[in-house]
């Protein structure tokens, strides 16, 4: 009972927000699931610290939300508000979907291969994620030792809940603790950052640029390890892709009710890992910033954005200010390293290393350097993908900052951290690619 419950609390929930924002077709039956995801384990932080750690509380919680999710769907269907059906694009090419049909099921036989080998993920994984959910399902009322200074300095309290509250209630569900639940877990955060990109493209491009896209994304050769591995940084990617897919589509088609969306999904974000607030705060300065319409309509939708955001930036702000601890970096940041010339000279370095690390990346970083010095200048702007692409530039300048600030040895930190940034805004960064490449398709399935 307490499983169906759990689905139809994920399913009804994330569907009944895509339904409400404006969504029809794919993009909807992609994004519902995410936003389910999202929302189960945003509100079981908030019951968990609001009344406690009582099964019953988890139950009200997920009937509440499975009830909120049917009522939006039964009263947007009597009110005849329901989106239109999707208009059916030009058939893809068959090589591509045959392509794409024998990269997926080749991902999905390495992700099962790799995590029957590391059942418990990579180090991050059974060192932060995994051993957070744990303590959150074996705690009970005692919860908050899940973020007792006690703690080793490497399980890192401070770190945000989406991903542990979603394998400590499927540990919760089962009444143990198998592995194969954060594994599965972190299978179906990957499939759905396919699926929304494929689906977004298929929206406002051509069926064919989505194919692509998934292609792109499935053969970088470190998506699936990451994934596999069972830790954060592919499930915040999953959340950026949504808000970059939600703000292209809300720019490009002038839907207003999609920059509330992508506020909340870059919430989401935020609470799935440090660095998703980073991200989320630089695609709001963009949308604000960068002029893909008048200054009105860009403040407009800037609001529609952080009133999005809210109910879950609340939700990380209560978590920082009174559940966690102490943020290392914030106490061990560095400012007078960002005058060392010679700690810049070994960043830059070590990124260029990044760059052709071909066990990580194969020739993707560079063909992605390509694109944008020697073909991009050559065709025609376009906002959208101008508005995202940006916002990701200067995530990476911002993350850069921060590996000068941080008080740990550069070279190290650098080798350890940054393909996982970059895994994070991979996705997004191949939607704005292909949005910036190609022209917007007059029979976009999105409002």
């Amino acid at each position: 009972m307490s499983l169906l419950l759990a689905l139809a609390a994920i399913g009804l929930s994330g569907l009944g927000l895509a339904t409400l924002s404006g969504l029809r077709g794919p993009p909807r039956w992609a994004l519902a699931p995410l936003l389910g995801l999202g929302v189960w384990s945003s509100t079981y932080a908030a019951t968990l610290f609001a009344f406690g750690a009582d099964p019953a509380v988890r139950f009200l919680k997920d009937a509440a939300l499975a009830a909120f999710g049917l009522a939006s769907l039964v009263v947007l269907a009597r009110k005849g508000s329901t989106a239109p059906p999707a208009i059916v694009p030009e058939r893809a090419r068959r090589g591509l979907r045959i392509a794409l049909a024998l990269t997926a099921i080749l991902s999905a036989a390495l992700f099962v291969e790799h995590s029957i080998r590391y059942p418990d993920g990579g180090w991050d994984a059974w060192m932060i994620w995994n051993l957070r959910a744990r303590a959150l399902a074996r705690a009970g009322a005692a919860f908050n030792d899940a973020f007792s200074p006690e703690l080793l300095f490497w399980v890192h309290q401070d770190y945000p809940l989406l991903l542990p509250g979603t394998v400590a209630q499927g540990f919760l569900i089962a009444g143990s603790e198998p592995r194969w639940i954060p594994a599965l877990v972190a299978f179906v955060f990957a499939g759905l950052a396919v699926t929304v990109l494929v689906s977004s493209l298929d929206a406002l491009r051509r069926r064919d640029t989505g194919l692509l896209g998934a292609i792109a994304l499935l053969t970088t050769p470190c998506f699936i390890g990451f994934a596999a591995n069972q830790q954060s940084d592919v499930p915040v990617g999953a959340f950026l892709l949504a808000t970059s897919a939600l703000l292209a589509a809300a720019i490009e088609r002038g839907e207003r009710r999609l920059f509330a969306l992508a506020g909340f999904c870059a919430s989401l974000a935020a609470w799935t890992k440090n660095e998703g607030a980073l991200h989320a705060a630089c695609l709001a300065t963009t949308l604000a910033a960068v002029p893909w319409g008048p200054w009105r309509e860009r403040r407009r939708a800037l609001l529609r954005f952080a009133a999005g955001a809210v109910p879950v930036i609340l939700l990380l702000a209560w978590f920082k200010l009174r559940v966690s601890h102490v943020n290392d970096l914030l106490h061990t940041a560095r400012l007078g390293s960002l005058l060392e010339l010679h700690r810049w000279g070994i960043l830059a370095g070590a990124l260029l290393r990044r760059l052709v690390f071909f066990q990580s990346w194969a020739l993707w970083l560079i063909a992605e350097l390509v694109v944008l010095v020697a073909v991009l200048p050559r065709v025609p702007a376009r906002p959208a993908a101008r508005v995202v692409g940006l916002a990701l530039a200067g995530a990476l300048a911002a993350t850069s900052i921060v590996y000068l600030i941080q008080p740990h040895e550069l070279l190290w930190f650098v080798r350890a951290s940054f393909d996982r940034i970059l895994i994070q805004l991979w996705p997004s960064i191949l939607l704005a690619t292909l949005l910036a490449l190609t022209p917007p398709d007059p029979a976009s399935r999105l409002p």
